[in-house]
């Protein structure tokens, strides 16, 4: 996979993406528990960040389709960039919990049109047969980078170095990942200049497309369902870091290391379970294993007991991505590709936004032990429903041939 040049600029730019936006995440965390945020605060901060989503992210896999990628992805690098730059400015005038929600909304919407642009690109630059090995690969560097950004942010931030001059220095990591992916040549994209459709009939394509294939509808329904509420778990584990452990909210690092080295370990190993186990396996797993874990919280289980659960839930998450984003380009239609992504980020960021708002109401109103245990309820219910509702991903005699690969 090392060999091929425009794999290791898009793995490395990717790479610097994704820390500068970890690293980000955990400073304007910081900030806001410097204004004494609770938890309305907080789930109104996980708002402003999948609202993008909501109203952007089936318009914007249209869009995408008739840009080249690489160029699409160098665009939103600029743009997080000077909105980096405007914030560390801000912060040593005036900074407002409003000016973060605004900043967090402006960020994540670049990141509507990045992640769609770059997995659309990743499956012309890597053959087919090679693609499970790919996405493992980005996804393992891509925890690491989000482990050692907010260890360093957090190290940072005790340091005593200022808000303003963390901003500048993640900033440059956007203008890196720009100068990488300008590399790879040559550029791609899925629509020719003489397309005849309008962007809304892009977009309407799209979703028929999802509609009339029985189980990529049943695949994002079950994704849906379960994202709804797992979203929320991050909201969750932060409450339960800032008000049972009592820690600061940079101390994050402390719960999602091991989440994060457990995607890791989920992420290497699925390529070899992706070619001899139904993938279905690894969608239905996920919910599971993060229900009891959630469950072993509100239990209020010795802190060790609790980090091994999430290194384990961990393990399946990594298992969920690798196979569904693995199956997704290995069977979608290249010219629905950047479209039908746009939904699953849609979904995956969007569709959350209901669970931001019920559960940060509850995690107020009834506490973070009962809340922990409803999420946990609803999460087993849908693996559960996963199992029966879903078809087989895989028929016996691909797992065969795969088998034989």
């Amino acid at each position: 996979m090392f060999k091929n040049h425009n794999f290791v600029l898009l793995f490395f730019s990717r790479f610097f993406s994704v820390f500068a936006d970890a690293m980000l995440f955990i400073i304007l965390l910081s900030i806001l528990g410097n204004f004494g945020i609770n938890a309305i605060g907080l789930s109104i901060f996980f708002i402003f960040s999948t609202l993008p989503a909501i109203l952007f992210s089936l318009p914007a896999g249209a869009i995408i389709e008739r840009k080249y990628l690489q160029k699409v992805m160098s665009f939103t690098d600029i743009i997080r960039f000077v909105s980096v730059g405007c914030l560390a400015i801000i912060n040593t005038i005036h900074l407002t919990p409003t000016i973060i929600y605004l900043f967090i909304f402006a960020i994540v919407l670049c990141n509507v049109f990045y992640i769609p642009a770059n997995s659309s690109l990743l499956p012309k630059i890597v053959k087919q047969e090679y693609l499970a090995n790919a996405n493992s690969y980005i996804q393992i560097t891509m925890l690491f980078a989000k482990i050692g950004s907010y260890s360093v942010g957090a190290w940072l931030i005790k340091s005593g170095l200022s808000y303003s001059s963390l901003l500048l220095i993640m900033g440059s990591f956007y203008i890196i990942s720009m100068i990488m992916i300008l590399a790879v040549k040559p550029y791609h994209k899925n629509l020719s200049n003489n397309e005849p459709k309008t962007i809304i009939q892009d977009v309407k394509a799209g979703l028929a497309y999802i509609k009339v294939n029985k189980l990529y509808s049943k695949l994002f329904q079950i994704f849906g369902a379960a994202w709804l509420v797992g979203s929320s778990v991050d909201l969750y584990l932060i409450s339960y870091l800032v008000e049972i452990l009592e820690r600061p909210h940079e101390d994050l690092y402390i719960i999602t290391t091991y989440s994060l080295i457990g995607i890791g370990l989920g992420s290497f190993i699925s390529p070899y379970l992706y070619k001899r186990i139904n993938p279905k396996i690894g969608l239905y797993a996920s919910s599971l294993f993060f229900g009891i874990i959630i469950a072993l919280f509100s239990l209020k289980l010795p802190l060790a007991v609790l980090l091994i659960g999430l290194l384990i839930g961990g393990f399946a998450q990594g298992l969920f991505l690798i196979f569904i984003n693995t199956y997704l380009q290995s069977n979608v239609e290249e010219k629905y590709l950047s479209r039908v992504y746009s939904l699953y980020h849609f979904v995956y960021t969007g569709v959350s936004l209901p669970g931001y708002l019920l559960f940060g109401y509850f995690i107020d109103r009834i506490g973070i032990i009962n809340t922990g245990f409803i999420i946990a309820a609803y999460l087993i219910f849908i693996a559960l429903v996963t199992i029966f509702y879903l078809p087989s991903l895989r028929d016996k005699k691909e797992v065969l041939e795969e088998r034989h690969s």
